[in-house]
């Protein structure tokens, strides 16, 4: 064998609760807890996980944050 090629996508996504929308002033935050918590579980042999955070960015967000849930996947293509 000259040489092994292989590709893997990581695609994970975030959602609230209640059908509600993401906040835009989130997404940075929710894209770097989620590479965070895929870099981690990758490395202990997980393919697949579940996601949450809680977030307050801004004066508009409740004292207590906004959940966030989600789900991460790595699949080889």
């Amino acid at each position: 064998m000259r040489e092994l090629k292989v590709t893997q996508t990581i695609s994970y996504r975030w959602w609230r609760d209640g059908n509600k929308t993401v906040k835009k002033a989130h997404v940075e935050a929710l894209k770097e807890s989620a590479m965070e918590r895929i870099t981690s579980q990758m490395s202990e042999g997980f393919s697949s996980g579940e996601l949450n955070d809680n977030i307050h960015m801004t004066n508009r967000d409740p004292e207590d944050g906004i959940e966030y849930h989600g789900f991460w996947q790595v699949k080889e293509n």
